[in-house]
């Protein structure tokens, strides 16, 4: 369990984006279901009745901070070229995505409560986990054509799905342990676990 800590939300910005930085906090801090509308609003110096002029819910503050964090990791995996060899864009892609689990890391760990929102909005947290997922799978399917990768074996499934998902899950669980004010730069980190796995997956 997290340890809980008294969130306190002191800026001269927008009240909304500092709604927004104290349910991040504090989602991250107690977790969705346990923080209130009241929470938020304390944590800003707020009224109760605040919250309603910016967001239409506790619900949406969650909404808000999951799409603004996927279009963080989208800009940033958008930067690797296309067109790069199948070793380089797999590097690139592990790289940004690690190093996006480690300096958002408690927005990817907000992130996880995704399950907690409407049907609608779930959808739609869905469709860009999964055009992540495909950036991987379609750069390990192709480094697999050319021989520039050589994946295990299955004999049931596919082992480029299998590959793509796995090196997802070690990218995302850096958020839950890695620590910004280690010895490792999170930019040496991030190139490690990407050297690591490029590695893993390069042919004979």
């Amino acid at each position: 369990m997290r340890p809980k800590a008294k969130v306190r939300v002191t800026s001269d910005r927008h009240p909304r984006e500092r709604l927004q930085e104290a349910g991040t906090l504090l989602f991250y801090e107690k977790g969705f279901h346990a923080t209130s509308v009241r929470d938020i609003t304390e944590a800003c110096g707020l009224t109760a009745g605040s919250l309603y002029n910016h967001f239409a819910s506790k619900e949406d503050v969650l909404y808000s901070i999951i799409m603004d964090a996927h279009a963080a990791l989208d800009r940033r995996l958008g930067s690797v070229p296309p067109d790069a060899p199948p070793a380089e864009r797999l590097r690139g892609l592990v790289e940004g995505f690690v190093l996006h689990h480690t300096r958002l890391s408690r927005e990817a760990m907000v992130g996880d409560e995704w399950r907690a929102l409407d049907e609608e909005h779930r959808e739609e947290v869905r469709q860009n986990r999964l055009r992540v997922r495909a950036l991987f799978e379609d750069t390990l399917r192709t480094g697999a054509k050319s021989g520039d990768f050589s994946l295990p074996p299955l004999t049931v499934g596919d082992p480029v799905r299998m590959a793509a998902m796995a090196i997802l899950d070690m990218g995302f669980r850096v958020a839950g342990w890695f620590h910004p004010d280690g010895s490792v730069p999170d930019t040496e980190f991030a190139r490690f676990y990407a050297n690591l796995i490029v590695r893993s997956v390069a042919g004979d």
